[in-house]
């Protein structure tokens, strides 16, 4: 009993070798030959070559050919069988049990030395056959590419094209066109995203509106985290083509979505994201107070086991914690987080809105208070970023490090810039209101980074000292500026404001 298997094959001179063709000759040479035709497998649209690609129906008839349920196996030609020499070498260890290896041309004696050696020969040159079309499918592609031309593939999320295939479609029908104004629909959901992300929003932001919008993803799907970025992350949203990751040319005829350094910096900011929830991002103040003990920064986390707040939320406080990577952390100090927090926003505002310090501040402020709480905090997503991708250069090297962080520090030198020529604020008294005004709009709009923001330009050096007593979580012990915490033995003190 010889079993059949098939894959789409063509010839040299471009003719296609359809699979049932291939296993109707099979089975006529079974025949042929007094043999009993056993279980027939096909993987119509599969590659022998790809390493990724895993055959299914290939896999069933080597399990049934190395466990002797079968005598063997026939294919149309040995390419249609495998292109990779160990897949060949498991059917020699295969035929040592005595399975039998058909093809049309005749049968491989896997049981002597020479017929192993003509299998073997022929499976090299397989192999070598799909390594030559698989370098010349490259450079086909390379050279398409340079000339601006796109190779295949469906229609890009905001580029024109053709509406998919109706159900029943063959090949020579005609297309129709996706109409101008569902591109530019598209088009100005990916310039709102890109606008969006490079003003600070994350990505679950941006898609939870996008699906309370009810706006139709490519396949018409809900967005999700990892589709987004992809999608925006794609050259061709910058009018570009790339091969293996390299630009290698501009789409022809068609208008780029956004600019190419928009383009840059929004991939840079995906490179260097970290995994995980970003630091500060629930808790106001982790990492912006330190122990008064030993100098560490103090985190915020749950207390799982202490009763809820009055409002229902659950208790949370700040300790000194041994986490990334620091190892000074004594986790003797600890504060109460609602306590810390409420004591943190009241001194803020006052030291921000005291007349006596506005004109300091404002000196080395941004013609508001908010605009310089927006460009510092970008300067700050940045340096984040810019330091998450120096941590991969063991991963990635020196090269596509620097490639990733060009457009970050391009942007950092851009927006020092653009501080740096800000006006100060017309009187005192008008700061004054507008720091306390910012304060209350951003925790309106729960923007957490833009309160942080304000807490560092008010109190660079904010630290807990020890408790006096149990379960002390009295204000007082904050030290707003930091006097005690030079006498702490800190390795690295923590930064001062300029």
């Amino acid at each position: 009993m010889i079993d059949v298997y098939a894959r789409i094959s063509r010839l040299w001179t471009g003719e296609m070798i359809k699979v049932d063709d291939q296993i109707e000759l099979c089975e006529e040479k079974i025949e042929a030959r007094g043999a009993r035709v056993g279980r027939v497998f096909k993987d119509p649209s599969l590659s022998a070559w790809k390493p990724n690609v895993v055959r299914p129906d290939w896999e069933q008839m080597m399990r049934r050919v190395e466990s002797g349920d079968s005598d063997g196996v026939i294919v149309y030609d040995v390419t249609r069988f495998s292109r990779k020499i160990i897949e060949g070498e498991r059917l020699v260890e295969a035929a040592a049990n005595g399975a039998r290896v058909w093809s049309l041309a005749g049968e491989y004696d896997l049981t002597t030395a020479d017929g192993r050696r003509h299998f073997r020969e022929a499976m090299v040159a397989a192999a070598g056959e799909s390594d030559k079309i698989s370098e010349r499918v490259k450079r086909g592609k390379v050279r398409r590419a340079r000339k601006g031309k796109v190779s295949g593939g469906a229609r890009g999320y905001g580029l024109p094209g053709y509406e998919p295939k109706p159900e029943g479609w063959e090949k020579g029908d005609p297309l129709n066109p996706v109409p101008a104004e569902v591109v530019e629909a598209e088009r100005a959901i990916v310039r709102e995203c890109y606008r969006r992300l490079l003003a600070g929003e994350t990505v679950s932001a941006v898609v939870r509106d996008l699906n309370a919008r009810k706006v139709p993803s490519p396949r018409g799907l809900r967005w999700t985290r990892g589709h987004l970025p992809r999608l925006l992350m794609r050259p061709a949203m910058a009018g570009l083509l790339s091969h293996n990751g390299e630009v290698v040319g501009e789409l022809a005829g068609v208008e780029a979505v956004v600019s190419r350094e928009e383009w840059e910096r929004l991939c840079s900011i995906f490179a260097a994201r970290k995994r995980g929830r970003p630091a500060g991002r629930v808790h106001l103040l982790s990492g912006l107070m330190f122990c008064g003990t030993c100098g560490a920064p103090m985190r915020g986390h749950p207390r799982k086991s202490s009763t809820p707040y009055a409002d229902g939320s659950p208790r949370r406080e700040y300790r000194c914690r041994s986490v990334d990577g620091n190892e000074n952390g004594c986790r003797g100090v600890f504060i109460d987080a609602k306590v810390a927090e409420d004591a943190v926003e009241e001194a803020v505002k006052q030291r921000l809105g005291d007349p006596r310090n506005v004109a300091r501040l404002a000196k080395r402020a941004a013609t508001t208070q908010a605009e310089r709480a927006r460009i510092e905090g970008e300067i700050s997503r940045l340096n984040e970023q810019a330091d998450t991708l120096a941590e991969k250069t063991a991963l990635w090297g020196a090269a596509r490090v620097d490639k990733a962080m060009g457009p970050i520090l391009r942007r950092i030198d851009a927006l020092t810039k653009e501080l740096a020529g800000l006006d100060a604020p017309d009187t005192v008294s008008a700061a004054s209101r507008d720091a306390v005004r910012e304060w209350d709009q951003a925790k309106e709009r729960g923007d957490i980074e833009e309160l942080r923001a304000m807490v560092k330009r008010a109190f660079p050096r904010l630290t807990i000292t020890p408790r006096q007593m149990n379960q002390d979580h009295r204000p007082e012990r904050f030290d707003w500026d930091g006097k005690t915490l030079a006498r702490n033995g800190r390795k690295t003190a923590p930064p001062v404001a300029a």
